[in-house]
Parts: structure tokens; C-alpha cells; sequence
């Protein structure tokens, strides 16, 4: 396809040039696509990106969920950096999001969060404040939400102000990385297929700003009710209550029957669904919660039918590392010798769920690192991600730096996981 009526593609240096199976007659790719507007500057040249756009995404008379944008992403690995585009503001990238949304029977969907403890802001229509953890904090590749059943298939950001020093985006292709790890560590994929994932998610009792998480369990992106119908999150000021906590279990039960783990474990057909699934939660002092999720850590991409790697061990993997807690009681002292619990990455049981060895970790390690493209910002820049074919990180960054967030859905899209029963 070319898109060089409007568009003038780049070479930066972050850019790599991967083979998604390696040691194939495959021809490489370029991992991001980066273009910009040939004629950034000129006059209405926003009216023109965003009619640009408009052509590139789903149309009312499509038959499929591949439109040209959907061929671009998985002709270039899953992710195109769009440099300098004429945005300035969320409105200006809310309009570009309409665009980038097209029509139709395929066109995309907002993504409605539900179990996330991840505090994200609304800014404008689609757009809101990205991960709020402070700028030294470690944000590993993952894909979005992988914890969960309900998952984006896009990620789209958008940088208002660019950092002083770091802050890159780092992106790592899933598709490369399953092939990777199945040449490395076999029987990382097999496990990560026939036994799943176990994920802790904490949740603050109230909204925290300014950390990693930090939403509390009663706001509508987590465990609590729906907005109302003029929009106003109302759940912030619920009580913490028994028939309130009752009511953050049946959402918790209903999240679980979304997709889950498994729900054909024949010696265990006392448990009751949700827990087959693979969900628990345990209520914290305070009123905090922390929910078990136990997931497949394998997905087979919906327009490539291909497997990749679909997880969120990465920052857990770190701090196992820094803080040397991979052997029970996964535990180490802080300044202040108070007893600091850092749970490792773990394959999922229904009796008991068993760490992953840290040398398949390390070897994942190895392979995010050496497939990563670090994808530096600049203002007016907007980073598409295929969620189903790319893991993303954060790194750490000086001065200021405005990136923004917004998350989708497309009918006929959904990445499902790797039937272990053959």
C-alpha cells in the first residue's frame, strides 16, 4: 500500500528493522512505521490529516475488520509513529481519534475499563492522563491489561510536551518475542499456555493520585457501579460497606465469567465458576482489595493467526530482581526493617500457583531488550500499538512531559488464547 500522497516516511535511529520468525525467508520489517505529514505546515493542514485519516480507517461499506490502517499495522509489526502532527491540545487529538475510529460495522469502539486499578483522568471525548507513577518509576513492557479478560486492541498515545531527557515509549513486537522465547524456552510457552498467568492486583480503598495505581475499588473503571447517565463518576464517595463490598464481589464475579482462565477443571467442579476462572480477592485493612487474576500468557493474533506472547511480567520481574524476593516468603526489609511483600511472577494452579523459574524470566528479559524500539517523543506526536501484536514500557524521564492515553475496541477483533486441550 502507499501512503505517499500525504505522508513522508522516516528512518530514525530508534527504529528497527525485525524478522517476526527468525531464521526464515521472512523479509524484515520496519518496527515502528514512522511517517509524517509531507506539508505539515501548511494552511488547514488538520482538516486535511484528519481527512487523511478518515480514508485510512474503517468505512461504512466494509466486509471485514481489515481496513488500510489495520494492513499498515501488520505490514510494520503492530505500531506506527505518526511524527509531528499539526495537534496541539486533547480536543485536537480527541478530533484525530474520531477519525482514526472510522465508521461502520467495523469501526472502533471506546474501551470500557472494568477491574483496572490504574487512575486515568478524562482530559476530552477519548482521551485521558496516561499512567500517573512518578517520572523514576519503572513501567516494564506489557501488553495493556493483560491481567484481565477485557483488554484494548489499541492503544493509542499522544504527546502534548515532550520530556527533557528519557521518557521514550519502548515497544517489543509479541509475535517475536513468542517466537523467541518457543526456540529458547519451550516450556515457558507451553506453561504459559497449558497453566496461565497469576496476577495480584492491588486496589487503593479511595483514588490516590500520583502513583501507579491509585483509581480505588469503588470508581467505575475498577469494581465500582457505572457513571450515571450525565457522565459524573458518583462512585468515589461510596462507603465502604458490607453490601458495598458485596456488590464489588458480584462485579468481580461477573468480570470472571468474561473469558477468565479455565472453566473445564473436572476434579475441581465443586469450586464455582468464577473461581475455576481463575478469580479471587482478598479485602485488605483500610478497605483495599487485592484481586487475584489468572489468565492464558498466550493469545493467537485475530488477523495474522499467528501466537504471541500476551503478559504483564515485565515490571514484576524487575522488582523480584531489584529487591532479590524470588524465593518464599517473596519478602525483603525496607530502610525502616519493615517486612515488604514483592510477589514474583507466577504460573497459575487452582491449589497452589507456582513461581516461574527466573531463568526463563531472564531469557525474556534478554529478548524484550534486544527486539525493543525506543520511540522517542516530540510534541504533536500519536503512537498507534495493535494491543493483540505489541508489548509496551515507559522509561524514566526529566522535565516535563505530557503524554496522553486513549484505548479501543474493534468488532470482530479479539485475540483469543491458545486452547490447551488441543
Amino acid at each position: 500500500m502507499t501512503i505517499e500522497k500525504f505522508w513522508t516516511s522516516l528512518e530514525p535511529g530508534y527504529q528497527k528493522h525485525i524478522q517476526v520468525t527468525e531464521q526464515s525467508d521472512e523479509t524484515r520489517v520496519a518496527f515502528p512505521l514512522v511517517i509524517t505529514p509531507t506539508a505539515p505546515d501548511s494552511e488547514g493542514s488538520k482538516d486535511a490529516l484528519l481527512r487523511e485519516i478518515t480514508g485510512l480507517a474503517a468505512q461504512p461499506n466494509d466486509l471485514s475488520a481489515i481496513s488500510p490502517l489495520r494492513r499498515l499495522l501488520d505490514a510494520h509489526g503492530g505500531a506506527i509513529h505518526f511524527r509531528n502532527l499539526p495537534l496541539g491540545s486533547p480536543q485536537d487529538f480527541s478530533d484525530f481519534l474520531t477519525a482514526l475510529a472510522g465508521s461502520g460495522p467495523y469501526g472502533w469502539k471506546p474501551h470500557i475499563h472494568k477491574g483496572s486499578e490504574v487512575l486515568r483522568k478524562p482530559l476530552a471525548e477519548h482521551v485521558m492522563t496516561a499512567n500517573e507513577g512518578p517520572p523514576t518509576h519503572y513501567i516494564g513492557w506489557h501488553n495493556e491489561y493483560a491481567v484481565s479478560p477485557t483488554h484494548p486492541a489499541y492503544v493509542v498515545l499522544f504527546c502534548q510536551a515532550a520530556p527533557t531527557t528519557g521518557g521514550e515509549t519502548s515497544i517489543v513486537n509479541s509475535l517475536a518475542l513468542h517466537d523467541r522465547m518457543q526456540r529458547a524456552e519451550p516450556e515457558f510457552i507451553k506453561s504459559s499456555i497449558e497453566k496461565g498467568i497469576a496476577y495480584k492486583v492491588p486496589h487503593t480503598a479511595v483514588q490516590q493520585d500520583g502513583t501507579l495505581g491509585g483509581a480505588g475499588v469503588y470508581k467505575a473503571c475498577a469494581f465500582g457501579p457505572p457513571e450515571n447517565s450525565e457522565g459524573v463518576d458518583d462512585s468515589i464517595s461510596i462507603q465502604d460497606t458490607e453490601e458495598n463490598r458485596r456488590q464489588v464481589e458480584s462485579r468481580i464475579r461477573a468480570l470472571a465469567s468474561m473469558g477468565g482462565w479455565r472453566d473445564d477443571l473436572k476434579d475441581h467442579l465443586d469450586l464455582p465458576e468464577w473461581q475455576r476462572r481463575g478469580f479471587d480477592w482478598t479485602w485488605k485493612e483500610g478497605g483495599g482489595l487485592e484481586v487475584v487474576h489468572r489468565m492464558p500468557g498466550v493469545r493467537v493474533h485475530p488477523t495474522q493467526q499467528r501466537p504471541a506472547v500476551f503478559n504483564s511480567l515485565s515490571t514484576r520481574h524487575h522488582n523480584a530482581t531489584k529487591h532479590q524476593t524470588f524465593e518464599p516468603p517473596f519478602t525483603y526489609r525496607d530502610a525502616e526493617g519493615k517486612e515488604i511483600l514483592v510477589w514474583p511472577p507466577h504460573f497459575a494452579g487452582v491449589d497452589n500457583d507456582e513461581p516461574i523459574p527466573r531463568g526463563w524470566l531472564d531469557q525474556m528479559d534478554k529478548f524484550q531488550k534486544q527486539l525493543s524500539s525506543d520511540v522517542q517523543w516530540h510534541p504533536g506526536d500519536v503512537l498507534l500499538i495493535d494491543n493483540f501484536a505489541v508489548q509496551h514500557a515507559r522509561w524514566a524521564w526529566s522535565g516535563e512531559r505530557k503524554v496522553f492515553a486513549s484505548f479501543w475496541d474493534q468488532p470482530g477483533l479479539r485475540a483469543e488464547p491458545i486452547d490447551p486441550r488441543g
